[in-house]
């Protein structure tokens, strides 16, 4: 039996809306929320309905239950080692039996999933905790669809991390745009499985040899908050002459809205006292990644000599070259080389933009006994000082793998996670005051575009810093005519994703 398909001809007789689903319906479209890369459809539309969602919802319940150990939902899922075999469990919440989304007389639900022989077991039981005895035809089928659902929910939670934690950041964070999310990748990835459905009473049944979720979580919540915990960071400084005057001047000054990450600042000390010499930072565009650089080097009153930007002004030039001066040719130092001589901080920007041949000193710079040798022949010995930073973004168009032997140089590999809405939030009302009343909904638009980016692997990018472009523009024009200018250019002329940004944009009221 194919439940995943049968689940769209099966409905509630009470009403078509999926229970605490966000007002969606049986059959709803939710193609303005989320389209999954392997959609099949004719119309090419994302379709809800409510045996999957309703499942979605109970499971969710109970995750979020024992995530917050308020036992406000009774019950758990226990798991083999490799996943192929699940027991699920629970007692049924009042209001889903008072609103007809499970029989009256159920109170528990219990389902074996046996994934290898493609067999679910389910079972129901009444108040008192007996079995209703019978066959699977004294139920409804919508409802015995939901034990079916929560056991293989729980299975894809094990065998899919991402999924999983799409799931748990849903249950801390309930939206309707997860939730569409979390329905659909669950289908399309399971909706051509065949199931062999029975009914018998499961409460012999012995799980000790499978592992509780509830204690597994129970773990997870402890590490969690152990790696949560706030910790006070001690951040040792440059003394103030270990520079030369002129180059003190170059030390960052940030503006005030910009704030050093904590994992950021946690570093500080490392490359304060040469722990660190090479630091990389990488991640999508967006999550400020030289702004870190420039964060810890104020943090620590490090100078900064140079920013190169590698897809841009990395030569063969990068230490210096000759030039004339008057009647003779020099060798001019560059930046770079001045910080590696008398200490001080570069960056280089989009390092795996560079071509390798350009790079080849950093081998000798950044090994132990670091150095450079100059076009002119001199040998210089990298000042105690002198800290190197890099950062690169991964899987872009024109990028390359960083040659291992520089990538083990890198003393700190840190990946940056997209700035959260409080940051962006921060940013864009210090930068642009104006926008303060439309702050969430350009987050709205950031977050829908950058789902369907995420989700459909476009060759795309949209990043705070088109948030802040596309609310200066429109303090003169209005942001549905700035997002012409500033948003729907992210689609690179692509006709179809500019009509989808269109359609995102309307879901908002901008006057």
């Amino acid at each position: 039996m194919n439940i995943f398909k049968a689940a769209y001809k099966v409905k509630r007789e009470n009403g078509d809306e999926i229970y605490k689903g966000f007002g969606f319906k049986h059959h709803s479209d939710a193609t303005q929320y989320y389209v999954h890369p392997n959609n099949q459809s004719f119309k090419g539309t994302t379709t809800l309905c409510q045996p999957i969602g309703e499942s979605l919802v109970l499971f969710s319940l109970l995750c979020a239950s024992i995530a917050k150990g308020d036992d406000s939902v009774q019950g758990d899922y226990f798991l083999s080692d490799d996943g192929s075999q699940v027991f699920f469990q629970i007692d049924i919440p009042a209001d889903f039996r008072k609103n007809g989304v499970v029989e009256p007389e159920i109170h528990r639900y219990e389902a074996l999933l046996d994934a290898e022989d493609g067999e679910i077991t389910i079972a129901a039981y009444d108040e008192l905790g007996r079995w209703i005895d019978g066959n699977m035809e004294h139920l409804h089928p919508l409802y015995k669809l939901l034990p079916c659902f929560c056991a293989l929910l729980a299975r894809e939670c094990r065998a899919d991390s991402d999924y999983n934690a799409v799931l748990l950041n849903f249950i801390e964070n309930p939206v309707a745009d997860t939730f569409v999310n979390l329905h659909e990748d669950f289908y399309q990835a399971h909706k051509f499985d065949e199931y062999e459905i029975s009914y018998a009473n499961l409460s012999g049944f012995d799980h000790g040899g499978l592992l509780s979720f509830r204690k597994s979580f129970k773990v997870i919540a402890e590490n969690k908050a152990e790696a949560n915990a706030e910790r006070e960071i001690t951040v040792t400084l440059f003394d103030e002459n270990s520079f030369l005057p002129e180059y003190r001047k170059l030390i960052p000054d940030m503006p005030p809205e910009l704030v050093i990450p904590k994992a950021v600042r946690g570093i500080c000390s490392a490359v304060t006292n040469g722990d660190a010499g090479a630091v990389l930072f990488h991640g999508p565009s967006g999550t400020g990644k030289t702004i870190s650089c420039k964060l810890v080097c104020q943090e620590i009153r490090l100078p900064i000599m140079q920013v190169i930007n590698c897809t841009e002004n990395l030569d063969e030039f990068v230490l210096g070259k000759f030039i004339p001066e008057e009647d003779r040719i020099i060798f001019k130092e560059s930046y770079v080389t001045g910080a590696i001589r008398h200490g001080g901080a570069v960056v280089f920007e989009e390092i795996n933009f560079a071509k390798p041949q350009y790079l080849a000193f950093l081998n000798s710079l950044l090994d132990d006994n670091g150095f450079v040798r100059l076009d002119n022949g001199e040998v210089v010995r990298r000042h105690v000082n002198f800290r190197f930073f890099a950062t690169m973004n991964l899987g872009y168009f024109g990028t390359k793998e960083l040659n291992q032997a520089l990538y083990n140089r890198f003393n700190i590999v840190l990946e940056l996670a997209a700035l959260s809405d409080e940051a962006i939030a921060k940013m864009l009302t210090a930068r642009v005051p104006g926008c303060v009343d439309k702050v969430d909904k350009l987050l709205g638009v950031y977050h829908k575009l950058k789902k369907k980016i995420d989700s459909e692997e476009l060759d795309l990018v949209i990043s705070p810093r088109n948030l802040e472009n596309w609310a200066r523009l429109a303090k003169y024009e209005g942001y549905i005519a700035a997002a012409e200018k500033t948003i729907i250019p992210i689609a690179k002329c692509d006709r179809v994703m500019e009509n989808t940004i269109r359609g995102i944009l309307v879901l908002y009221k901008w006057g």
